[in-house]
Formats: C-alpha cells, structure tokens, sequence
C-alpha cells in the first residue's frame, strides 16, 4: 500500500494510521485534520502529506483527485475521485436512506448541502460513503433535497416562535431517511 487518504479526521474513520504508516504508506490528509489529531490525542499516524483544497496521486497510471470542498460533516473532509473509474468516495456525507451524522464537534449544515451539489457536479457511477452501503446519484439526490426541505421547515418553525422542545417533536424524517 502507497498511500492513505484520511477523507477526515473523526475517530472511526482514522484510527490506527501508523500501522500503514509503519509499513511505509504515505498518510495524506487535508491541514485542517491536525487540529483534531493532536487535539483530541486522535490515535493516528501525523499525515505525511497536507492538503489545502487538492491533490493529485497517480496509482498504477489512473489519477486520484483529493479535493476539499468545504466542511461539511467535518472541518477536515476530504472527497477521493477516481475519475478513471467513475467512483468517488465522500465518507460520511453521502450516506444514502438515513440522516446525516450532526452530532460531532465538527458538523457544517449548509457546507453539507455545497459539498452535496459538487457531488452532483461529477459523473460518477460509483459513491462509496465509507463504512456503509454504496450509494446511487438518486439517493443523494434525496438526501439533498430533504436537507434543504429541512432546514426551510426548521427555519419556518423557529420564525413563529417555537421552542426547541416544539422543534423535535414537530419534526418529522421523510420514509427514504428514516433508518
């Protein structure tokens, strides 16, 4: 192995770098994941390599593109495309039939939506979003719209004056993202 991308730096998605890193892998992460590394005693190899916003890695001759679109489900994501392949990985942000994870330090909704319209922007067939199923261009494509449909319905509650206890128990998930 040549190379590990951290698409972020949340525990279960970086934890045990140095193994690979023992074994001469380069770690490549984007510069906003050495925050949560070191402040959060992450335990995790210090990537070799930082990223801004991209970064191209060319592996058996077909170029991967690392590319920062903004926060989103972290202050560190980092989306993979393989162009070659048509396959993207968006750990975590993609992640079809259920709603996104907010409940971190770190959660960016309306970085979440622009990362979800450059997703869009990509020919890809595969979406793979980490630790969970693959996901289709129509799933995210649902998740996007019952995000902004969301964060209209919330704004409008919060506009007449509802409580935060009136706001949860007013809120209802959409069958396609209740699980």
């Amino acid at each position: 192995m040549r190379y590990v991308v951290h698409a972020h730096a949340h525990a279960d998605q970086i934890n045990g770098g140095e193994v690979f890193q023992n074994d001469r892998a380069l770690i490549v992460a984007n510069d906003r994941a050495f925050e949560p590394i070191f402040g959060e005693l992450l335990p995790t190899a210090v990537p070799d390599s930082v990223l801004d916003r991209d970064m191209k890695i060319t592996l058996g001759g077909a170029d991967v593109l690392l590319h920062r679109v903004s926060s989103s489900h972290s202050n560190s994501m980092t989306m993979v495309l393989y162009p070659k392949y048509e396959a993207l990985q968006c750990s975590d942000v993609c992640r079809n039939m259920t709603l996104p994870y907010n409940d971190f330090l770190d959660f960016y909704y309306f970085d979440w939506i622009k990362t979800l319209d450059w997703v869009a922007t990509h020919d890809v067939d595969i979406i793979d979003v980490g630790q969970y199923e693959l996901t289709t261009r129509k799933e995210r494509a649902t998740l996007r719209v019952y995000l902004t449909d969301l964060n209209r319905k919330i704004l409008d509650m919060v506009r007449q004056g509802q409580s935060w206890d009136q706001l949860y128990r007013s809120t209802q998930s959409t069958d396609e993202v209740k699980s």
